[in-house]
């Protein structure tokens, strides 16, 4: 998959874009929506969906209904979208994960450039940099202590290849700290073990570390986000920092197979990003510690070309493999 390629497949969505926005009002579903989750129920995915459902479904006239189909690193919930057919009337939620497979799975039954264009861009979590107390007292004391000869910190992950094992990658490269990754298979233990002092530092989900950070288990250093959350109003952000490029955080958005009408798609882009400024949607899922984004399909292909390329870069450099 060339860099080439990715260039023009962000070009070819923003020259469309006005094409949409004019054929928005010439299609309307004839059958229940459905939107594909590629994992399993009550993950994190869950509240961005079903807190949108009914205004979705008010709006385009038929129901929204969620359809789970876990297994594969989300490869499976993908290809049941490839089977479907182009009509506009299924979609899938998809994560970091989609960009990273590029690269991490090279052989998929699918191409993720070719079968696939990009909907809405629907939310964010930050990831904050947390280290243990044992480590730092701030960011400063961190760079210091993770760049002693022998310094050997460990920094936890969700899994390999997961968002914030690549952000810690990328960090320890251009920090130029010693350090080493531990996977683990999800953020419960993870979390536990760097409380507990078994890891020095990880960038982890901001809602996860908001009670520790607060009763002092833990020191929330720095936030990847574009500006400081209101939760950890004085933890700055990597940029601040001088690390604009760190890019670790969760976000989640919609997909459609590439093929569907150009009408069905404006209609339920425009759908989505209302649905998601809904003052009483957009507050519930920002009190649950998202950052809601709604951003069009254009944008969201500028995204997905980011986080491709720059995960790209971290998977092949540190030669990351998965099973």
């Amino acid at each position: 998959m060339s860099h080439l390629r990715l260039t023009r497949r962000a070009m070819a969505l923003t020259l469309a874009a006005p094409a949409l926005v004019r054929a928005q009002t010439r299609w309307s579903p004839s059958q229940p929506v459905r939107v594909i989750i590629p994992f399993t129920p009550g993950g994190t995915m869950d509240p961005v969906v079903r807190l949108s459902q009914n205004f979705l479904a008010q709006e385009l006239g038929q129901p929204v209904v969620i359809e789970y189909k876990p297994g594969g690193a989300t490869v499976v919930g993908t290809q049941e979208l490839v089977r479907a057919p182009a009509d506009g009337h299924s979609m899938i939620m998809v994560a970091n994960s989609f960009a990273a497979n590029v690269t991490l799975r090279p052989s998929m039954p699918y191409n993720p450039v070719r079968d696939f264009a990009p909907l809405v861009m629907c939310t964010v979590v930050p990831h904050v940099l947390c280290v243990h107390p044992s480590v730092a007292r701030d960011f400063a004391g961190f760079l210091e202590a993770g760049r002693k000869p022998g310094a050997g910190l460990s920094f936890g992950s969700y899994g390999i290849g997961t968002s914030n094992h690549l952000g810690g990658e990328q960090f320890r490269e251009l920090s130029r700290i010693d350090a080493t990754h531990v996977p683990y298979s999800g953020a419960a233990q993870a979390n536990t073990d760097l409380i507990g002092g078994r890891l020095q530092f990880m960038f982890a989900n901001l809602p996860d570390m908001i009670q520790p950070v607060q009763a002092g288990q833990l020191r929330a250093i720095a936030i990847s986000a574009e500006q400081r959350a209101k939760e950890l109003p004085d933890v700055p952000t990597m940029a601040e920092l001088g690390f604009p490029l760190v890019l670790s955080d969760s976000w989640f958005g919609l997909l459609m197979r590439a093929n569907v009408p150009d009408a069905a798609r404006a209609r339920l882009e425009a759908a989505w990003i209302a649905a998601l400024n809904r003052p009483e949607i957009k507050g519930r899922l920002e009190e649950t510690g998202f950052t809601v984004l709604a951003k069009p399909s254009a944008q969201f292909g500028e995204e997905i070309k980011r986080y491709t390329d720059t995960y790209a870069q971290v998977i092949r450099a540190n030669n990351i493999r998965v099973e």
